[in-house]
């Protein structure tokens, strides 16, 4: 037992971003189960709905709270691991391209405007009071990958075909709509998607003409990236070992990249791989 335990205190320790976040999830929905397990009152207090967000008015002026903290409580099992899936394989995209702290950003402000659309829309579908889960957060880094690399294809789970991104993006939100509009179990849920969606989506296009600003307010609370003072002149505290491990991991893409082009031509690159390629050629 103790040596599981140290295993998983290290994936956690070496793990990214999205790893990191289903670890926390995990260990909240466990955490969770366990307290309403020997709870000897279970009427009188859930921990989920005092963390879930509101979408009565003054319910979320009574816990504010719930407007960041819902996006890391579960309804049940399957939500959560469908969910957990989700940060996974998205979350393995997203990281390929950018920083952790921007995966934090898309997901962290996804989720605020996902909780914003469910408290927004409810006088007009009357549905139900609190909101649990991390889909729209999800929502939020898909559709900006969806907005970064539209016609990057992508192979679905139990599918033997690959499918641009773009197109799934669509199915999502066209899937959301008409259960938004047909199915009454969990319309708030759906609401929210759009909302991590639109957020996703437009930051994006504001991300990549560099006005980052939200993100700066996400780096100046978790970056360890620190300038530190040697002899009178500033340097980033970079050794060795992650210079060259960042040196091997850029090889290893742009190898990536000129192996398609031999299997596929150029003009199957993306327009991202067709910048990474541009960069290392002007930096050689």
């Amino acid at each position: 037992m103790k040596e599981i335990v140290n295993q998983l205190k290290t994936q956690f320790k070496t793990g990214d971003i999205s790893i990191k976040l289903i670890f926390i999830c995990v260990g909240i929905f466990i955490l969770t189960a366990l307290i309403n397990l020997i709870a000897f009152d279970k009427t009188q207090f859930s921990i989920s709905e005092f963390f879930a967000a509101k979408a009565n008015l003054d319910d979320f002026f009574r816990q504010p709270w719930g407007i960041f903290t819902y996006s890391i409580f579960h309804g049940n099992l399957w939500h959560l691991l469908l969910n957990m899936l989700m940060i996974f394989f998205v979350g393995k995209l997203f990281l390929r391209y950018f920083r952790g702290e921007d995966f934090l950003t898309f997901y962290l402000f996804g989720s605020i405007l996902g909780a914003i659309f469910f408290m927004g829309f409810a006088p007009i579908f009357d549905y139900g009071k609190s909101l649990v889960g991390a889909s729209a957060g999800i929502y939020a880094i898909f559709f900006a990958l969806v907005a970064y690399i539209p016609k990057t294809k992508v192979q679905l789970m139990f599918l033997n075909f690959n499918i641009p991104l773009d197109y799934v993006g669509y199915a999502l939100i066209g899937f959301d709509i008409l259960m938004i509009l047909t199915d009454n179990t969990n319309v708030g849920g759906h609401v929210s998607h759009l909302g991590g969606a639109a957020f996703g989506f437009l930051y994006m296009k504001q991300f990549e003409k560099g006005n980052d600003f939200l993100g700066k307010f996400i780096r100046s609370l978790f970056s360890k990236k620190k300038l530190k003072v040697e002899k009178g002149r500033k340097t980033p505290p970079r050794d060795d070992y992650e210079f060259n491990a960042q040196k091997v991991a850029k090889q290893q893409e742009i190898d990536k990249i000129l192996d398609k082009i031999s299997r596929s031509g150029y003009e199957s690159l993306s327009k991202v791989e067709k910048d990474i390629l541009f960069k290392a050629g002007k930096n050689g």
